[in-house]
Order: structure tokens, then C-alpha cells, then sequence
């Protein structure tokens, strides 16, 4: 054999040998990402009992997009199914037939919006933890009374299995796979936040958007998303954001989905979400994201 093929066979070989142990060491890393346990603080959750509670519990299950994996009824539903990365169901959240409402109980739901993680402290994998980690006890409990009441209904999902590729992409970027990983699971929770017209209601109600808008709300591309996928708009009033918006054009766009000038907003922009929110909260979220503080946040 030519020494100029010897050298090219050698070469690919040692490329192809060095691939396959560097894909082990990932699908093993992942893994271990994957299996990891978190332990967090206990908390205890003072559950309301009267129907005003508990309408708010199930107004906020639809405004912080419960239904959107959960199926309507939230007893689950067959979210993705790739085995090659991965087959993930959204858990059936009843008391009824291979849900996990009487397993879980307060605590265990607790642990599942403000930690992402499962009864065994698993992080459970794409749940949006990280926009509801800063939710008041008050609205958690309210949440969480609501789902310990819904209607049992049988439905078995199945359990996760997470593909090779989803392994490599836990080793390469957990954070956005299990979202806890990113919460400061030690940080204290947040008291009740008047219900009023403010920039400091404003703030609290825009903390999930960060998730795709960035922490300073000046948009970009969204973590975890694919290349093709459309950036995050800004939502300061710069000349990438809402510049020239008023209050009403802002309203007009999380109730119909429509910009100031007639074009519709992305079908990834959650408008019909945010069209849940009150009159109020709506402008609280636009008195806070005009009020320069905005952009600072952090």
C-alpha cells in the first residue's frame, strides 16, 4: 500500500476511533445529566379551599399554558414521540388511572412548577420550570389546590425514554432540556404581589417571557431553538420593539395577535396564552415594560 494511502487510512481510522469515544462520553454524561437527583427545600403549601381560589387556581393553569401539553382536560398527552431523541408524554395531572394526582399530592406538585423535578427529584425534561419558579405561594397555591381537585380520568401515557441524540443534547446543553438545572432552587419565593397597575405587578407577570425574550426583554433567538426558527422580538420600546406602541396597540396584540401594523404575530408567540390575562395585568405588563426598568432586569 502507497505510504500517502497508509497515512489517509490511519488518519480516517483515528478520526472515526476518536467520533465513536467522544459520542460514548457524551451519551454517558447524558446519562448521568439525565438520572441526576436534586434535593430541595420542603415547602408548605397553605391549599385554599373556596370556589374564588380555586377559579383562579384553573385560570391560572390555562394562562401559564398547563393545558397547551397537558391536553385540555390535563390528563395527558402524547407530547413527543422521536425515539431517536426522545418519547415524552405530558403526565396525565388527575387522580384517575396513570395520573399522578394521588401520588404527588401538594408537595410533589410544588416540586414539579417551581423545581422541575419529579417525585424521585428526576428533572423532568422540557417542563417550563425556569418561567415558574418565581410564582408566590399564594398563586402556587392556588394552582396547585385546583389540579388536587380535577375530575379523575384513566388515561396511561406511558413513561419517558430518552434517545441517543437526546442524550448527547443532555450532556451538550442540559439547560435547555431540564429546565432545573437553571433555577436557584435555594432562592426564597416572593409574597403576594398587589393586584394593581404597576410596574412591580408588571415585572412578576412577565417573568415567564424572559425564557424566549432574554433576561433584559430585548429579544433574540430562543434558546433551544433551531436555527430556522424565527428570533424573539424585543419587547422594550427600542426600534427592534414596541418604539411607537401604545398601551392599546399592546393590548390589541395579546388579545387578537395583531401588531400596530396589521401583520400577525408568530404562531410561536403564545398570544392566545397571554389573552387569557385580565385587563389589568395587561397593563401592568405594559406599565412595566415601559417603565425603563425593563431592560435592566435581571
Amino acid at each position: 500500500m502507497p505510504r500517502g494511502l497508509r497515512i489517509a487510512v490511519w488518519t480516517t481510522a483515528g478520526l472515526m476511533t476518536g467520533v465513536v469515544v467522544i459520542t460514548g462520553l457524551l451519551f454517558m454524561i447524558g446519562g448521568r445529566k439525565i438520572d441526576r437527583r436534586f434535593a430541595v427545600p420542603d415547602e408548605r403549601l397553605m391549599l385554599p379551599t373556596d370556589s374564588a381560589s380555586l377559579a383562579e387556581g384553573e385560570r391560572l393553569s390555562l394562562v401559564l399554558g398547563c393545558a397547551d401539553c397537558h391536553a385540555a382536560n390535563l390528563a395527558g398527552s402524547e407530547m413527543i414521540d422521536a425515539p431517536m431523541f426522545a418519547v415524552l408524554p405530558a403526565t396525565n395531572l388527575t387522580r384517575g388511572a396513570g395520573g399522578i394526582g394521588a401520588d404527588y399530592g401538594a408537595g410533589g406538585f410544588e416540586r414539579a412548577i417551581r423545581h422541575g423535578i419529579d417525585a424521585t427529584g428526576r428533572p423532568l425534561m422540557i417542563m417550563p420550570s425556569a418561567d415558574y419558579a418565581h410564582l408566590s405561594d399564594q398563586d402556587v397555591s392556588r394552582l396547585v389546590a385546583y389540579l388536587l381537585q380535577l375530575q379523575p380520568v384513566d388515561n396511561y401515557v406511558g413513561g419517558r425514554t430518552v434517545g441517543p441524540v437526546g442524550r448527547i443534547a443532555a450532556a451538550i446543553a442540559p439547560r435547555g432540556l431540564f429546565p432545573a438545572v437553571e433555577i436557584d432552587h435555594e432562592a426564597p419565593h416572593p409574597g403576594e404581589v398587589a393586584r394593581q397597575v404597576t410596574p412591580a405587578f408588571g415585572e412578576y407577570l412577565t417573568r415567564p417571557c424572559r425564557g424566549c425574550h432574554g433576561v433584559d426583554l430585548r429579544g433574540g433567538r430562543v434558546p433551544g431553538a433551531g436555527s430556522s426558527a424565527p428570533t424573539a422580538g424585543s419587547l422594550v420600546p427600542d426600534a427592534d420593539g414596541l418604539a411607537g406602541w401604545s398601551g392599546a396597540d399592546f393590548v390589541r396584540a395579546l388579545r387578537e395577535g395583531m401588531r400596530p401594523d396589521g401583520t400577525i404575530l408568530d404562531a410561536a408567540m403564545p398570544w392566545r396564552t397571554f389573552a387569557l390575562h385580565t385587563d389589568d395585568e395587561l397593563q401592568a405588563m405594559w406599565a412595566y415594560l415601559t417603565s425603563g426598568a425593563a431592560a435592566g432586569a435581571e
